[in-house]
């Protein structure tokens, strides 16, 4: 995009974010509905908070203990060691809560990081502007100039539901290959350990990076080739294993859902499965780095068109997404909480009809309904 048409479409963007709140000392912006309240970091487009505002309730996605910044603001020679170093310092520097990874999930190659990418792609680590607002409802945009796209996320607040509409475009006369992945982080003190349980509609997968063929069923994962159990927060200090699910084939809308019994409160999203028909699982159980992700994403690869080209497929599903030249690519999903009866010990299931979302729970527990005020 030529500087001068830049420069004219950011004009009203910047005016907007003039008034922008803060964040554990960031920029940021807040819709502040009745029910729930959502925050959005300026820098990366992190989504912060999804907080219910019921009694007891905590805002379940991941705030690292250690101050971070936006990442336009990171200088290497004196952040790089602090944030890990290599191509991950840069994004570690804002990570915050639910991130998106586009245009790829995971590391670039080796020439990709010599000449300057990041870790999971552009969208973590460049500046987003609003582009409008209103009571219960928020869009944001940001450019991503290394791989010429623009994405676009409007995001409105239903009772205890928020709604993601987004929109990557292709500004090149080139056709391209992206991946997609919304990384949901959680953390404390919604995350909890041998406490905090986690149900999803996800079917066989494999540790990342593992031959096809190596297969397990959720919620059976692997790490350093033994089996682990992803149901529930495990009780170690320790990180790093990521296992790859394919979302059940048999059902048109996908879930993942996360339960805390002692606040009695559940977490979750719901999703297209042919948007995202994989869910990548991460698990950290540091003391700096205390999280879960449970990421929904059009691809199991980690890694850009390198890694892609080598498993272009997986289970006769396709691993990454062609967006044409001039092109857009829309998805459309949904965040919800609820607070739950005092009986309630788990999901079982989250079935999705119209614009009604019904929590059915373990051993008979009465089902939590939620109103989506829209449907997918």
């Amino acid at each position: 995009m030529e500087l001068l048409k830049l420069a004219t479409a950011l004009v009203p963007f910047v005016l907007l974010a003039a008034a922008a709140n803060e964040f554990h000392g960031r920029s940021a912006w807040t819709i502040d509905a009745p029910r729930l309240r959502v925050t959005v970091l300026k820098g990366g487009g992190h989504v912060a908070e999804i907080a219910l505002k019921s009694p007891g309730a905590v805002n379940p996605l991941w705030v690292p203990a250690q101050p971070t910044m936006d990442p336009s603001h990171y200088v290497p020679a004196r952040d790089a060691q602090k944030y890990g170093g290599g191509s991950v310092a840069k994004l570690r520097s804002g990570l915050c809560g639910h991130s998106l990874c586009f245009p790829y999930w995971g590391d670039p190659s080796p020439s990709e990081e010599r000449a300057g990418m990041t870790y999971h792609g552009e969208t973590g680590v460049v500046d987003w502007v609003r582009t409008g607002s209103g009571d219960n409802w928020l869009e944001v945009a940001a450019e991503l100039p290394e791989s010429r796209t623009r994405f676009r996320r409007r995001l409105t607040v239903h009772g205890t539901v928020v709604w993601f509409d987004e929109t990557a475009t292709n500004e090149s006369a080139w056709d391209r290959p992206i991946t997609w992945c919304e990384h949901v982080t959680m953390g404390a003190p919604f995350l909890e350990r041998a406490v905090t349980r986690f149900a999803a509609s996800a079917t066989r997968g494999k540790p990342v990076g593992a031959a096809g063929d190596a297969q397990q069923n959720w919620p059976e994962g692997s790490e350093n080739g033994k089996p682990i159990d992803l149901s529930t927060v495990r009780n170690l200090n320790a990180g790093g294993a990521v296992n790859n699910y394919m979302v059940d084939p048999s059902r048109e809308i996908a879930w993942f859902a996360a339960f805390n019994p002692k606040l009695s409160q559940v977490f979750g999203y719901v999703f297209r499965r042919t948007d995202f028909p994989w869910l990548n699982v991460w698990e950290s159980y540091t003391s700096d780095t205390f999280t879960r992700g449970m990421e929904f994403s059009d691809t199991p690869v980690h890694g850009t068109a390198r890694a892609i080209l080598k498993m272009p497929n997986l289970w006769g599903k396709p691993t990454f997404e062609l967006l044409d030249a001039r092109g857009s690519l829309h998805k459309r999903f949904a965040a919800f909480s609820a607070s739950t009866p005092a009986n309630f010990r788990g999901v079982r299931d989250v079935v999705v009809e119209g614009a009604h979302l019904r929590i059915i729970g373990e051993n008979g527990a009465p089902a939590i309904d939620v109103d989506l005020g829209a449907s997918l």
